[in-house]
């Protein structure tokens, strides 16, 4: 059996982290949650992760300032992140693309779409 990929879903409402885990909880995925940006730095220091799922909007750190930080990291700049946001502009995703992220969900999530998009980022980074 493949070993399960390690998702850190980061999301101050913890709503949308019930609804990851109801979309991601199988033999495929083994999904963290961090309600901050705080949080996750510390969680992201002591597990390996695989795919990152990151909101934008949150308090003291935003998912970009986090996004950025993340990517500086020796150990996490190939790791895919994907932004999970309400705002879906065309500036936007430009700015989240250009900042490094692998993809641009828009909420409410769709769950084929959240599985597409973490499988084709997966399969960008085994190249």
């Amino acid at each position: 059996m493949a070993e399960k990929k390690v998702v850190l879903a980061i999301d101050d409402n913890l709503q949308q982290l019930s609804e990851f885990q109801a979309i991601l909880s199988d033999d495929q995925y083994d999904l963290r949650a961090a309600k901050s940006a705080s949080e996750a730095v510390s969680f992201v220091n002591k597990v390996k992760v695989d795919v990152v799922l990151l909101d934008i909007e949150m308090p003291n750190i935003s998912g970009f300032e986090f996004l950025q930080d993340i990517l500086r990291l020796p150990s996490y700049r190939l790791v895919p992140v994907i932004v999970v946001s309400i705002n879906s502009g065309h500036e936007f995703v430009t700015k989240a693309k250009n900042l490094g992220a692998a993809g641009v969900i828009s909420k409410p999530v769709n769950p084929v779409i959240l599985r597409e998009t973490i499988e084709k980022a997966l399969l960008a980074r085994a190249k």
